[in-house]
């Protein structure tokens, strides 16, 4: 179980969510409430939409994420071209990067590795698997950017 469970007087966790799949957009989203966690979402349908939002965050009042998550097989593009525009941001320098999908050929994930990912989640194919593994996972990487945030303050 997550130990944040917020006030309305405290801050949420902002994630960047590169998803083309409505599908599974509901599902993170049910699992960060299965997770007790309170988080705005700020979702890109494309791998274009997103790099041109990696590009901004920390710039004109758009706000940093404190984890960026994202498929790796998107329209016009893949999660690598997202995490080398993110590497190009140096605001985005300490936010963790997630790819999260399907299925990943070996030399994708050795890419995204090398171009700034902290780790990768398979999707699970059943419902439960989902919201207890990805919830887990995502929970735990919110609390080490929590936890790197406060020591940083």
């Amino acid at each position: 179980m997550c130990l944040y469970q917020y006030d309305e007087g405290d801050l949420k966790m902002r994630i960047f969510l590169a998803e083309d799949n409505l599908g599974d957009v509901f599902l993170i989203e049910e699992a960060l409430k299965r997770q007790s966690l309170v988080c705005d979402i700020d979702h890109y349908a494309t791998a274009e939409d997103a790099i041109n939002a990696a590009e901004l965050c920390g710039n004109t009042g758009t706000p940093i994420p404190d984890l960026m998550m994202l498929d790796y097989n998107l329209p016009r593009g893949n999660g690598s071209d997202i995490l080398a525009a993110a590497g190009h941001n140096p605001k985005l320098a300490a936010v963790p990067k997630v790819i999260v999908t399907s299925f990943l050929q070996a030399d994708e994930l050795s890419q995204a590795l090398k171009l700034g990912a902290s780790c990768l989640i398979t999707k699970p194919v059943d419902f439960e698997s989902f919201m207890r593994d990805v919830g887990a996972k995502i929970a735990e990487l919110l609390r080490e950017r929590e936890d790197s945030k406060a020591i940083k303050s």
